[in-house]
């Protein structure tokens, strides 16, 4: 995978992005993965590390959704990499494939189902990627100190954005000026069919108020590339993006 940014990886596919971040930690060369993207992906991840996977030190959970977590359980088992997330959202890594029983959305899917029926396609893509029968669980994940910065490479700062779910997270990285917004702020929002920067669709947000007012703590960061969970890649000042996305309100 070409690098998006110095020292910045875009991974995942056209329906889910996770990224892989190069930095340094006590002095030596490491990699942060924010977000963990779906079973399937890990051919990818592989294929653009080799053996450079043991040196995957931290993934860094923007929310605990099933899309967002695949890998994570997998890589702590497998290499050690801590797994860190939001309180508000550590419950759900338990039991990913019963995480609702644990988080509920505004509205159901099956309205904008039934005007859209091409929004179904969001869900088959993680069913045929592995993410409702391979997602393992993930045992004592670390929990995220929001606005304070974390010891793993790229020394990321973890900013609480709480609406999608109560534990969302974005990880503002001023070394590489990036912004990683997870499902905070995404560019493409496949169940209305909608690119541009704005808030998940209520059928997979627990707060659409709460993700919009969450969109101030972004404005601020300084950053050259707004990293969202799904969708291009948004060049551009943070907020430029949060503008965009306040007027494309909630669907």
């Amino acid at each position: 995978m070409p690098e998006i940014a110095t020292g910045v990886h875009r991974l995942g596919d056209d329906a889910v992005n996770f990224f892989l971040l190069e930095g340094l930690i006590d002095g030596k060369d490491g990699l942060t993965l924010v977000d963990a993207g779906l079973p399937a992906h890990y051919k990818q991840l592989t294929a653009l590390l080799g053996p450079r996977i043991a040196d995957i030190r931290a993934v860094l959970l923007t929310h605990a959704h099933i899309d967002h977590i695949g890998l994570a359980g997998r890589l702590h088992r497998e290499v050690g990499a801590a797994v860190h997330v939001h309180a508000g959202d550590a419950a759900m890594l338990a039991r990913p494939v019963a995480a609702n029983g644990r988080w509920k959305a505004e509205r159901s899917l099956l309205p904008y189902a039934l005007r859209r029926p091409a929004a179904l396609r969001a869900p088959l893509h993680l069913a045929t990627h592995g993410a409702f029968w391979r997602t393992p669980p993930v045992p004592a994940p670390v929990p995220i100190t929001a606005n304070g910065t974390l010891s793993v490479p790229g020394r990321p700062t973890a900013v609480a954005v709480p609406g999608h779910t109560a534990g969302s997270v974005a990880f503002h990285f001023p070394e590489h000026g990036v912004l990683c917004t997870g499902d905070a702020l995404v560019t493409d929002d496949s169940i209305i069919g909608r690119r541009g920067p704005r808030i998940v669709c209520r059928a997979f947000t627990a707060d659409s108020a709460a993700a919009l007012r969450s969109l101030d703590a972004l404005a601020g960061l300084d950053a050259t590339l707004v990293l969202p969970g799904h969708g291009a890649p948004f060049d551009g000042a943070p907020a430029d993006a949060v503008a965009a996305a306040r007027a494309a309100g909630a669907a």
